[in-house]
């Protein structure tokens, strides 16, 4: 079976999800399973082999990042239901009147690291108007900046969804934690980028009138120290243990200290001190119960992603690629340039990040091995890129678009303005970024 023709229905099975997702409305799920069975047939891999390899894919990846994805979803819900969210970000609207868009960009990319972008944005976006008045920066400015600071983490660091599901199908969950020191690091110049951007375009726009109804408070039972803690808590244990392992110590203060930066202990623990704190302040059964459903739909699309690059490596595709990628020289820069326009194709075409990362994530995973990049620091450079790309763009399709478009009260021309093209500033910045990242520590 020629490469051509595998590369051929490679395309066909994309082209079908991008279609089902776009035209006939299905959840990524249905339209993932279905590209994976369809793959695997043409591919003519024996119907029970296909079955089982699916199967096997699917289960190992759940297995790897299910608890993780789980605690992470679980502890964010319990801030914002805490009210500590919404605490921490009235604390920094009283100090951040010098640079209050930077400031609240700052505080966005923070929060995007345990709460998904879209509740974040929605939980803080009262902030804007409030230090909006105290500064007299417009609205539009505000509202962009905290959009962009919470889809730089949302994009780029976990424990968010997107960059485990892609590290874990890449093979790599243990650099998630390198994946995390250094998605932070690159998210900074993103933010920035953002940020700027934001003061650009911010000024062209106008509020419509629906900002006018939005006038949820902040406030809530807790506080915001409660917040900064529970936040850092899991991130500074997860950059520890990665720290050690990097460093190959050896005794017993270390190897502890690397169990308990594993990012599930972690973040168990971190669940765990929330429960604690927070079990005066509302019920915890109701917000464990909101976690784990927003939890189960992204485990079953991160789970599908890990049956769909399994059976990509069963097929004679990985092999037939590999040739091409040796003949063509695709390593290095070039491997990556490669992941970050399919990042671009897939977030472009069918709106999700998360997506896009898991699905791009499962068609490379079978080319590690002659990519150039099939160490940690490849690994966690290569998930970057992904999410780089997966940046690009926010528009219609996207959820996050809308909210931020509806919370403002844009309309379609000046959501493409304002959101659109802030997510093309911040994606080519990442990649920016990551190609320098790479280039210093190769």
């Amino acid at each position: 079976m020629s490469p051509l023709y595998l590369l051929l229905i490679l395309l066909v099975a994309i082209l079908w999800m991008i279609a089902a997702g776009s035209y006939l409305k299905w959840h990524p799920f249905f339209s993932l399973l279905s590209a994976t069975f369809g793959f695997g047939l043409l591919a003519a891999l024996p119907p029970a082999l296909l079955l089982d390899t699916m199967l096997q894919g699917f289960g190992a990846l759940i297995g790897s990042i299910g608890l993780i994805v789980i605690l992470g979803c679980i502890l964010g819900v319990l801030l914002e239901d805490s009210g500590s969210v919404q605490q921490l970000g009235g604390a920094l609207a009283l100090r951040a009147t010098r640079y209050p868009s930077l400031a609240l960009a700052f505080l966005g990319l923070l929060l995007g690291i345990p709460v998904f972008c879209d509740s974040g944005f929605i939980i803080l976006f009262s902030l804007t108007k409030s230090m909006a008045v105290a500064s007299g920066t417009p609205v539009p400015i505000m509202s962009l900046s905290l959009a962009g600071g919470l889809y730089s983490s949302h994009t780029l660091v976990p424990p968010t969804p997107g960059p485990v599901a892609a590290a874990a199908t890449l093979g790599g969950t243990g650099s998630i934690g390198l994946v995390m020191l250094l998605g932070i690091l690159v998210s900074i110049p993103v933010t920035l980028a953002a940020h700027l951007y934001a003061r650009f375009a911010g000024q062209k726009l106008k509020l419509g009138d629906s900002l006018n109804r939005i006038e949820k408070a902040i406030s809530g039972p807790a506080t915001a120290w409660q917040a900064v803690f529970l936040i850092l808590f899991p991130v500074a244990l997860i950059a520890a243990g990665s720290t050690v392992v990097l460093l190959q110590w050896d005794d017993p203060f270390s190897n502890t200290l690397s169990f308990l930066g594993k990012p599930v202990v972690a973040l168990l623990m971190a669940v765990v001190l929330a429960m604690i704190l927070f079990r005066r302040h509302g019920s915890l059964t109701s917000s464990i119960d909101k976690g784990l459903r927003q939890a189960g739909p992204i485990i079953l699309l991160t789970g599908c992603g890990g049956g769909f690059g399994a059976v990509l490596k069963a097929s004679p595709l990985a092999n037939g690629l590999a040739g091409l990628i040796h003949e063509q020289g695709l390593t290095g820069v070039g491997f990556l340039t490669g992941a970050f326009l399919l990042g671009v194709a897939f977030k472009t075409a069918q709106g999700s990040t998360t997506s896009a990362m898991i699905l791009v994530s499962a068609l490379l995973s079978p080319l590690l091995s002659v990519s150039g990049l099939d160490s940690s620091s490849g690994h966690a450079l290569l998930v970057l890129t992904i999410g780089a790309g997966s940046m690009m763009v926010s528009h219609a399709n996207d959820s996050y678009f809308w909210v931020v478009s509806q919370f403002n009260g844009f309309t379609l021309r000046e959501g493409y303005l304002g959101i659109t093209l802030m997510t093309l500033v911040q994606g080519l910045t990442a990649f920016i970024s990551v190609v320098i990242l790479f280039l210093l520590i190769r």
